[in-house]
């Protein structure tokens, strides 16, 4: 019995922790890389090769296996790449570092090996095609601007959807912060998530879920109180899936059971359920010096746009068949009407017509025939009976009146029975 119960025990300990499995992640502490298998530190990777001083922004490429990263104060470079599938890492300079010039956020289009990053200092989207490896770029040349934007904007977060080819960013207004998405040619620009909105800093997207998911430092308690926010990527099916206190955050990635972020002021890495089940958020790992400034999930197989879920699509024919919907229903309660006035039209012509119709009278048999014999045959009843009380004939007198009383006496019957038939 005991091991029996056992037995159970570690099954449910083996669905539960199954159920709970988290995402591999590489995150940007400092001058190094940290690599996390199932929440827990696998492996650092100090980047030596090019003195790096403090990493932030991140972005890898599951299809070469390419991460990219910025580093904040790197005296020559700003973006960077690091083979992963190479053991020698080595370290390449792709970007190079101009006055007055950021990276906030970085995305990569794996198709048309296209390069992308946020400039808050110079409020622009720009982007650069790696059209061959080992190149050098200096930010001055081959630099593309996808967006120039107005003089209050600030673009911080920065997320590209390969499949959909669709570009999304937050901007950190002044006075109207946003979340907005254009194509990758910077065309069709629109604003998808406009009100509630503070300091929206970081963002990303489930491609295959079709959803964004963004992180809102709020103006409460000097901007250490936050939302933890997702919607479909056309701005619709907004919920908030977490709101904490004394944090700031910086950086965030969505997995594929749960949201990830790093902290400013606690230093620390936090997750919470993508679904928003969780009663609140769990650390998952402290750093004691600095924060981490970036975090990415580490995706092993490049994404399959084959099993891609498209709410807008689903929405249109969901819109096309209530549509189609309410017209047959349309359709259906006017053939019904249609039959229900003919229906009592055709009564009313049987009822009016039925009883005056009559046959002419046997003179033979002494008999009045109606067509209609069923509707009328207590009508018929009582007028003979009245008549017959009314006048009543003796056959001494029938006989001396002879035939041409009898047939006086047929005729004032069958006007008394057409007479009580019709009212």
């Amino acid at each position: 019995m005991q091991s029996e119960a056992l037995v159970i025990v570690m099954a449910f300990a083996t669905v539960t922790a199954s159920g709970f499995k988290h995402d591999d992640l590489i995150v940007a502490v400092d001058d190094r890389l940290e690599f996390l298998t199932d929440g827990s530190m696998n492996r650092t990777l100090k980047l030596d090769s090019y003195n790096a001083s403090k990493l932030s922004a991140l972005a890898y490429d599951a299809t070469t296996r390419k991460l990219f990263f910025s580093d904040r104060h790197h005296l020559y470079g700003h973006i960077f790449s690091i083979n992963l599938g190479d053991e020698s890492h080595l370290v390449e300079d792709i970007v190079e570092r101009n006055t007055n010039e950021t990276v906030e956020s970085l995305a990569y289009d794996p198709v048309r090996k296209m390069l992308l990053w946020t400039d808050w200092f110079n409020r622009s989207i720009r982007r650069v095609q790696l059209v061959q490896d080992h190149i050098h770029i200096e930010e001055k040349d081959g630099i593309e601007i996808v967006h120039f934007l107005e003089d209050d904007a600030k673009p911080r977060g920065l997320v590209f959807d390969p499949c959909m080819r669709m570009l999304y960013w937050t901007n950190v207004y002044k006075s109207r912060p946003t979340i907005e998405r254009s194509f990758l040619n910077g065309s069709k620009r629109e604003i998808i998530i406009q009100t509630d909105l503070f300091v929206p800093n970081a963002l990303d997207l489930d491609v295959l879920d079709q959803r964004l998911y963004w992180a809102d430092n709020l103006r409460e308690g000097d901007y250490r109180t936050f939302n933890i926010e997702r919607s479909f990527v056309n701005g619709t099916g907004r919920q908030k899936i977490y709101r904490g206190i004394g944090q700031f955050v910086v950086s965030l990635t969505v997995g594929g059971d749960y949201v990830y972020w790093t902290d400013y002021n606690l230093k620390k890495l936090w997750y919470v359920r993508k679904d928003g089940s969780s009663k609140g958020s769990m650390m998952l790992r402290a750093y004691s010096r600095n924060p981490a400034m970036g975090v990415v999930v580490f995706r092993h197989e490049p994404l399959n746009c084959g099993l891609l879920n498209t709410p807008e699509n689903d929405l249109e024919d969901m819109a096309d068949f209530q549509t189609k919907k309410m017209y047959i229903i349309f359709i259906n309660l006017i053939c019904l009407v249609i039959v229900a006035m003919v229906a009592t039209l055709t009564f009313r012509f049987w009822k009016f017509t039925g009883c005056k119709q009559t046959l002419v009278s046997n003179n033979s048999q002494k008999l009045f025939a109606f067509q209609n014999f069923e509707n009328c045959t207590s009508s018929i009843t009582m007028s003979e009976r009245s008549s017959t009380q009314s006048e009543p004939v003796s056959p001494s007198s029938m006989e001396s009146m002879g035939v041409n009383v009898l047939l006086a006496n047929e005729r004032h019957s069958d006007t008394t029975a057409l007479f009580k038939c019709e009212f």
